[in-house]
C-alpha cells in the first residue's frame, strides 16, 4: 500500500513566513486587520515575547480567546 503524502508547496511555506509579524506590529495593525482596538490586541498578546514572530492565524486565535473567554464554572459554588 502506498501512503499519500500531502506536501505544502514552496510558495505556501514562503507565504506563511511572510505573514509573520512581531507583537508590536500586530498591536499597531489591530484595527485594519482585525477591527480590534490596540489595547485589546495588547491584552491578547500579553504572554508573547516582544520579538516573537506570530502568524495571523495565531494572533486571531489569541484575540478570539481574549475577547470571548470560555465561562468556567466554579466547582466550589453553592449556587
Amino acid at each position: 500500500m502506498s501512503e499519500k503524502r500531502v506536501r505544502k508547496s514552496p510558495a505556501a511555506s514562503i507565504q506563511s513566513e511572510v505573514n509573520k509579524r512581531k507583537k508590536s506590529e500586530w498591536i499597531e495593525s489591530a484595527w485594519p486587520v482585525f477591527k480590534a482596538e490596540r489595547f485589546e490586541m495588547a491584552g491578547a498578546l500579553f504572554d508573547c515575547e516582544a520579538n516573537a514572530e506570530l502568524t495571523k492565524q495565531e494572533v486571531k486565535q489569541k484575540l478570539d480567546a481574549y475577547l470571548h473567554p470560555k465561562e468556567d464554572k466554579n466547582v466550589n459554588s453553592t449556587d
